[in-house]
């Protein structure tokens, strides 16, 4: 995996993948965290990334609480984005979220293998961390899901952006959630992570805080 930024990037190379924000260009199998704080810089950078997929044709995924999917919805289409065709042609789509991780990875396997029935190179997944306090699922429940993402990510045919609102979840949960991307968004750019874990040991960390 790797994600290049400005002069770094490699416009010619097959995997470049724009990110939408800064200049950034990331490869399948990345798995970027953003953390944000407050409504006002939620679509921050998720906004760029999911319009920047819709305009290339990228099949765009996003889990997230339903209010928070219509206002993204809201956002593209203030942006003059087509959003009700592009929903209908399954360009993008919206996802609550599963109760378990078992049956987030059955979703995440069912869109990898749909990468070749529609024809795609790969899916731009998203996530709101926020969509596990919608269900019956706990926000260690979502880390393991993580670490679990984490761990296929470079099997799937994925792109996978995850977002964390600093004013929703404590600092303990971001921390993990930092253990649980290889790479985060800074500012306008993305970088290597340094508190990034293997899958196995945050899945330990979090069975020992429990």
């Amino acid at each position: 995996m790797h994600t290049n930024a400005g002069p770094n990037s490699s416009p010619d190379s097959d995997d470049a993948i724009p990110l939408g924000v800064g200049g950034v260009e990331a490869a399948v199998g990345d798995h970027i965290a953003h953390f944000f704080r407050g409504e006002d810089q939620r679509f921050s950078v998720l906004g760029p990334y999911i319009e920047t997929g819709l305009r290339r044709g990228d099949r765009c995924v996003f889990i997230s609480q339903p209010e928070v999917g219509i206002s993204l919805c809201d956002w593209l289409s203030e942006r003059g984005m087509d959003v009700g065709s592009a929903r209908e042609a399954d360009r993008l789509i919206l996802d609550p979220g599963r109760d378990t991780t078992g049956d987030m990875k059955r979703l995440a396997d069912r869109i990898d293998a749909s990468v070749d029935e529609m024809d795609d190179s790969f899916v731009r997944w998203s996530g709101d961390g926020e969509w596990c306090l919608a269900r019956d699922i706990t926000v260690e429940e979502m880390l393991r899901w993580e670490a679990l993402y984490d761990e296929h990510s470079s099997q799937w045919r994925m792109l996978a952006l995850c977002q964390f609102d600093l004013t929703t979840f404590e600092s303990d949960v971001i921390m993990d959630a930092l253990r649980t991307h290889p790479y985060c968004v800074m500012g306008d750019v993305v970088v290597p992570n340094p508190f990034h874990e293997s899958p196995d040991a945050v899945r330990e960390a979090l069975t020992s805080s429990t």
